[in-house]
């Protein structure tokens, strides 16, 4: 505001002059932050209302502390076009209080989350419009919601509903919820629920670079971030001095603290709504699930499965470390590409049923439902009795003497043991302890494991990377890492010639070749198959004639530089599995960290790796 504008008003409304600058600033901030209220009160958005009606003009008396109402509605009067044009007000910590101290006694808030729309999202309504300008929604709804923000921290909020969801909208004639288009500020996680993007932003990157699990981010959220004086609070005997009594106590029956299925909830929320964003699609969600897991489930499904094979956005990327180019002995330009094939151990539980890939009704469960007949049957994997009545293995005394010796261990100084093994990192998945026992553990080993009481986890994660280290796929084998499996995952990720590597390092290669060569299958006959170096000098026999003359890496000119050095690193799948085993996904991070340390990244044309596809 001018000091122009700010004469002419005191020329127009001489009441004006007996108000304070100071004053004046807050009524005009406080003017801003409650616009959005405003606008839902307006039909044509495009212009203010010329006089606030009783309620919003008490609710701008109070954050002023101002009882005279008509000074107030002069007030409006004079710099609503100042107020209906001004950015975006960034508050400070004491407008919120003050703001919202006004506001939540009048059903209103800071932060009130209103819908993105104005009109009716069906082009075949009377109420579609073009433009959400013109308010056709009519009737709104409200109630109160929790939203924990990162610069505002955890605020209690109300939600406008006016008809349609705050982010989503129904069909009555349909049992589906559509989701607005893009990523929208607010992401709703539960009911009365909401969580700000970018503080799921950080949620996310502290699982990806921190390995910190829901449990351990809300645990952190409630003790670090929920309130600005967190710091005084944790320490009351260090900031003794400087401790007030809260001045907005919590509303009764109210709760501000983030609670772990939120922050996965909104987690896998915020990711599919990132991706469909990305794709410009819209996701779509069954309205009328009575958990997140029945509503996520199908569209996270979707996901995962859109990623497999060639659907990983990095895929067709190249760099100078893994992507080579020189000139044969008739001065033809070659490229080598090389990919790398490696598992990884993570342990997901899963049905028991040997190589059995549907998913466990829960996870105290241990068969999927196609399975559920084995429950009855002996505990020990290869007696095919039943177990008798009000125990898990058949009346063979060494059968029983095994389900015995695995209840009681399940108490003991193994149990805790064995968690330590379990964990394989430094970083545990929740920070505090369990104070029940944990149901069905078993405390052996996967090679000694015996039996279906122990729980059975997925044999391992297999990764395809290039040598540069950007992952290009993952695949879950859950019986064991067989070659037949490894060479239906590597078919699946170069499923054309042209987006076959020049080289395919896997540390069981002389199998895989084997395999290949026994069924017929030519798909990777262009392709060189050596063992990395360190599985090749320490884990691969002199006396193996096929592995010495298919896959001895040395064999492989190609692979070495001028100076006889390796001109790949063939062990970065062993190197990225130190990151994996952790449960850091580097494949984002990888791509923008090479291109600054100057290695060239450019895009593969993906016409190029698939032309009969376009």
């Amino acid at each position: 505001m001018s000091l122009r504008q700010l004469l002419a008003a005191q020329d127009q409304y001489p009441c004006l002059s007996d108000i304070g600058f100071t004053s004046l600033t807050t009524f005009l901030r406080m003017a801003c932050l409650a616009r959005p209220i405003i606008e839902l009160q307006v039909e044509d958005r495009r212009r203010p209302p010329d006089f606030l009606h009783c309620g919003l003009l008490e609710l701008l008396a109070a954050t002023v502390s101002e009882p005279n109402l008509a000074l107030v509605q002069t007030c409006w009067v004079a710099f609503k076009d100042i107020i209906w044009s001004y950015p975006e007000v960034v508050p400070t910590e004491e407008e919120i209080r003050q703001y919202s101290d006004a506001a939540l006694s009048r059903g209103t808030s800071f932060g009130h989350l209103v819908p993105p729309v104005r009109v009716c999202q069906d082009s075949y309504c009377p109420n579609y419009r073009n433009s959400d300008d013109i308010m056709t929604l009519k009737e709104p709804l409200s109630h109160k919601a929790t939203l924990y923000t990162l610069p505002h921290r955890s605020i209690v909020a109300v939600v406008i509903d006016a008809i349609i969801q705050i982010m989503y909208h129904v069909k009555k004639s349909t049992a589906f919820g559509t989701y607005y288009g893009g990523v929208s500020r607010s992401v709703q996680v539960a009911q009365d629920f909401y969580i700000e993007s970018p503080l799921l932003e950080l949620f996310a990157n502290g699982m990806v670079f921190g390995w910190l699990s829901s449990s351990n981010w809300a645990r952190i959220y409630n003790a670090a971030l929920a309130r600005t004086d967190s710091h005084i609070l944790n320490n009351k005997i260090a900031f003794a001095s400087q401790i007030q009594p809260p001045t907005r106590p919590i509303p009764d029956g109210w709760n501000l603290e983030v609670r772990p299925e939120d922050v996965l909830n909104g987690l896998f929320l915020y990711s599919l709504l990132l991706d469909k964003a990305e794709r410009r699609s819209i996701l779509i969600l069954p309205h009328d699930e009575s958990t997140q897991k029945g509503r996520l489930g199908l569209a996270i499904a979707e996901r995962n499965k859109a990623m497999e094979g060639i659907g990983q956005e990095a895929y067709p990327h190249a760099y100078n470390l893994c992507f080579f180019v020189f000139e044969d002995e008739n001065g033809n330009l070659m490229k080598i590409q090389t990919v790398h094939c490696d598992g990884d151990t993570i342990g997901h539980r899963c049905c028991k049923a040997h190589d059995c890939n549907s998913p466990l009704p829960s996870n105290r469960q241990h068969f999927c439902l196609g399975h559920q007949h084995l429950k009855l049957k002996c505990a020990v994997t290869d007696c095919d009795l039943d177990s008798a009545k009000n125990h898990r293995t058949c009346d063979h005394p060494d059968h029983r003497a095994l389900e015995t010796a695995y209840f009681t261990r399940g108490k003991s100084i193994h149990k805790l043991r064995s968690r330590m093994r379990k964990a394989g990192v430094a970083v545990p998945a929740d920070s505090m302890p369990s104070a029940e026992d944990d149901v069905m553990t078993t405390t052996k080993s996967r090679k000694e494991g015996t039996g279906a009481s122990a729980l059975t986890l997925d044999h391992n994660e297999q990764l395809i990377m290039r040598s540069c280290g950007v992952i290009l796929s993952r695949a879950t084998l859950f019986g064991s890492e067989a070659v037949s499996a490894v060479n239906d995952f590597a078919k699946a990720n170069f499923p054309s010639p042209e987006s076959n590597p020049e080289f395919f390092i896997f540390d069981n290669n002389c199998k895989l070749d084997a395999h290949q060569r026994a069924i017929g299958d030519h798909h990777f006959d262009n392709t060189g198959k050596p063992v990395d170096v360190f599985h090749f000098t320490c884990k691969h026999k002199l006396t193996d004639t096929h592995c010495q003359l298919y896959c001895n890496p040395a064999a492989f000119r190609e692979l070495l530089d001028e100076h006889g050095n390796w001109r790949f690193n063939t062990s970065i799948c062993e190197q990225t599995n130190v990151w994996f085993g952790g449960y850091i996904a580097v494949v984002l991070y990888i791509i923008k960290e090479l291109g600054e340390k100057g290695h060239n990244p450019w895009t593969i044309p993906m016409a190029a790796i698939f032309p009969t596809a376009y």
